[in-house]
């Protein structure tokens, strides 16, 4: 974000004291501003938008149609406070100065990738409180970023994507942690989630289990698998990724401490969303074992054992 010339204060001003932060159209703001030539309106709109003032949606009910709200005042004064702090005009600056402001955490695919570099997401799911929800747009907009809000799309895609959810715990915040100043959820926390709710994925899970098998603090992994009733898939895929690779990845007696008391007369589908693949039949004798149904190619675990095991 940036600080506004004295004619887009104008701009920002008279329409803030006609809508507040309620949503505008491109006609209603012409009208406000007493501005007829579309390009004019256009161009003082798009930079109020880069600027961190503006926040651009498509209409749910008609995508051709832009929808635009103002963000507070109050919201754009924080956000350039935490910006003068910044060490720099990226992304990762500004979420690096906004950790000792606002409070957050990066998940799914994007915080998966920090621990094992495999394949870069497009997007950044970053958690927010909701009341500071504004104060985040204002802080990252810029023309390189697209910024998307729990089920709303941004407008479209960018060099950088940022996706705002405002589903912010206080429990999972206390499991983060912090690279190069910004709070990303543990891996362990994003394997038990991922085997649970598959959120981040199963490629993902597998990739943080592989590269950080050695780094994991295994009995809190089992801890959190146990408290999402995971334990058995973790297990299954365990055994799976042994399988799969030309030595032993992961220790025989770990891989049992997770089935330890666990119930398996109850079947298991993972993942739950796939329900309709088929099984592969070289994983039946596991499946069985731990009554956990892998749907879900072979070709997907022996493409990770390969580029993160076997290559290196």
């Amino acid at each position: 974000m940036q600080w506004l010339p004295p004619w887009q204060a104008r701009a920002y001003a008279r329409i803030y004291v006609d809508k507040k932060a309620k949503q505008f159209t491109f006609s209603e703001a012409g009208k406000i501003l007493e501005i007829s030539d579309e390009r004019r309106l256009a161009k003082t709109l798009a930079m109020l938008r880069s600027s961190g003032y503006l926040l651009v949606t498509r209409d749910p009910t008609d995508s051709r149609r832009k929808l635009f709200s103002l963000i507070d005042p109050v919201s754009t004064t924080v956000a350039f406070a935490i910006q003068s702090r910044a060490k720099g005009s990226e992304l990762k600056d500004k979420l690096e100065a906004a950790s000792a402001f606002l409070e957050y955490y990066i998940g799914g695919a994007y915080a998966a990738y920090q621990y094992h570099r495999y394949l870069a997401p497009a997007s950044i799911d970053t958690s927010v409180r909701p009341n500071e929800l504004s104060t985040w747009i204002a802080l990252v907009s810029n023309k390189d970023t697209s910024i998307s809000i729990n089920e709303m799309p941004s407008e479209k895609s960018s060099a950088t994507n940022i996706h705002f959810k405002t589903d912010f715990d206080p429990q999972l915040a206390g499991d983060t942690i912090a690279k190069d100043g910004i709070r990303y959820l543990s891996p362990e926390l994003l394997i038990a989630n991922g085997l649970s709710e598959n959120y981040p994925g199963l490629e993902d899970v597998i990739g943080i289990l592989i590269v950080q098998r050695k780094e994991l603090d295994w009995d809190k992994l089992a801890s959190l698998c146990k408290q999402r009733n995971v334990s058995r898939i973790l297990a299954a895929i365990l055994e799976m990724l042994n399988l799969e690779s030309s030595r032993t990845l992961f220790d025989a007696k770990k891989v049992r401490k997770f089935g330890l008391g666990a119930n398996t007369k109850l079947r298991l589908d993972f993942p739950t969303n796939k329900k309709s693949e088929l099984p592969e039949e070289v994983y039946s004798r596991i499946s069985s074992k731990w009554n956990v149904v892998p749907h879900f190619r072979r070709s997907l675990l022996s493409k990770l054992v390969t580029d993160l095991v076997r290559s290196k």
